[in-house]
């Protein structure tokens, strides 16, 4: 076959390739599914939040829960103080929760007076924070420092100290934020201090050593006060052991109107509402594949075409024939000293230093025959003297070695015994004459 149909086959290969990939690449573009949390045949199913830390499904869910009559927001303000806003009896004549999800709950005295008289004439409160107001607690449990952080972890396991919810298993719950790697962060996580807890109050939740949730019997009702309302956040509230946390704190009340303090800061209600969905575009029957994405870039099918003309010259030039490579002839390697090398390795790493120690015996007994022409094998008192005169090194150097290989016999030798002994061996073969 000659050179030019060689290189007319190469070239109509070439843009059948190009086809095909043009044909069996493109098509219609699939429309990607809802940006949605579980099983879409479930009925549980949820939209993934935006904000993994706001309150958006714990707002949602106490709106549904069964025991929840009516649920509006308040909010107050410089102006705007509690008791404009949180009634202590409602039309319907079921009583009142109060809910307050934040980082920090520094509350006035002017609010926390309304909202103890609130709790005292019948009603509930349900409060989580990771820092209380010291004007707040001591009022309501004589303490002011109530929270403290136990230890520092991505997760924490909660189980419930009520007899209905004992026999569950416990409830793995996380911290809200994430790292740039989508992985949990490690943070504190706050309890109550032990010595805070007294008789009147109800351990509700918490680890095997301490309590994150308590409740605080006052007047006619009652508060909840909890230190981790990242347990209530969109991240764990999605989860099944989120939802079930919820919920548990939340049976300890009985029907009631909520009045949910809002809070625009961290665990804000509205942080984590779900786009809303898109309307859907009428189908579109379009052509596209990667060929037509390179063209339609300039710098793209710049890279392409110089892609394409650098096959075309490696063709031209590397398609005559060439004379083949001559493989290097390798030296002779030396492969004795590899094998003791290896079996040294061996020795050491098995622990069997006494193996060890007969060779280094029989190699310096060789040496010593060779070049002093003496023999350590012989029973004579005087060889540590007349191999020190011959070598030149110290006779008490000598006898240390001796010693050592002789004491190899009669006990296993420990790793330090076999390196000394290595050490005292090298400085002998450096200096001896």
């Amino acid at each position: 076959m000659s050179k030019r149909n060689k290189y007319l086959i190469l070239i109509g290969v070439g843009v059948i390739l190009i086809v095909l990939l043009y044909f069996f690449t493109s098509g219609s573009g699939a429309e990607d599914d809802d940006n949605v949390i579980g099983n879409k045949a479930d009925s549980t199913v949820v939209k993934k939040p935006i904000n993994p830390a706001g309150t958006y499904l714990l707002y949602n869910l106490v709106k549904k829960y069964s025991k929840t009559k009516s649920i509006r927001t308040i909010q107050t303000t410089s102006e705007q103080y509690l008791h404009s806003v949180l009634p202590f009896k409602h039309d319907n004549g079921y009583p009142n929760l109060y809910v307050s999800l934040a980082e920090s709950y520094k509350i006035k005295k002017i609010d926390y007076e309304h909202l103890l008289d609130f709790v005292s004439a019948g009603n509930y409160a349900m409060i989580s924070a990771e820092e209380y107001s010291n004007g707040f607690m001591n009022k309501l449990i004589e303490e002011k420092f109530v929270t403290t952080s136990y230890f520092f972890d991505t997760v924490t396991h909660v189980h419930f100290n009520h007899p209905d919810f004992k026999s569950q298993k416990d409830l793995t719950l996380f911290a809200e934020e994430l790292n740039y790697h989508g992985k949990h962060k490690y943070r504190d996580f706050g309890f109550f201090r032990d010595d805070i807890i007294t008789e009147e109050m109800i351990k509700i939740s918490g680890t095997d050593n301490h309590i994150n949730c308590l409740m605080v019997p006052y007047g006619d009702g009652f508060f909840i006060v909890h230190t981790q309302p990242y347990n209530f956040s969109n991240l764990n509230v999605v989860s099944v052991d989120g939802k079930t946390n919820a919920e548990n704190i939340f049976s300890h009340f009985p029907y009631v109107n909520v009045y949910w303090h809002q809070n625009f800061g961290k665990y804000s209600e509205y942080r984590g509402v779900p786009r809303p969905k898109a309307k859907k575009k009428p189908q579109q029957f379009s052509r596209s594949s990667p060929l037509e994405f390179i063209v339609s870039n300039p710098m793209l099918f710049m890279a392409f075409i110089l892609i394409i003309i650098g096959l075309v010259l490696y063709v031209v030039v590397f398609s005559k024939r060439q004379q083949r490579t001559i493989p290097p002839v390798e030296s002779n390697d030396n492969s004795s000293l590899e094998f003791l090398d290896i079996v040294s390795k061996l020795y050491y790493q098995q622990k069997q230093h006494n193996k060890l120690v007969n060779h280094m015996l029989n190699i310096f007994v060789s040496f010593v025959r060779e070049r002093y022409y003496i023999n350590l094998t012989t029973k004579q008192p005087d060889l540590p003297k007349r191999l020190s005169e011959k070598s030149g090194i110290e006779e008490g150097k000598i006898k240390e070695i001796i010693e050592r290989f002789r004491s190899a016999k009669a006990k296993k030798f420990s790793e330090q015994e076999l390196i000394d002994l290595y050490v005292q061996l090298e400085y002998f073969y450096q200096h001896c004459n």
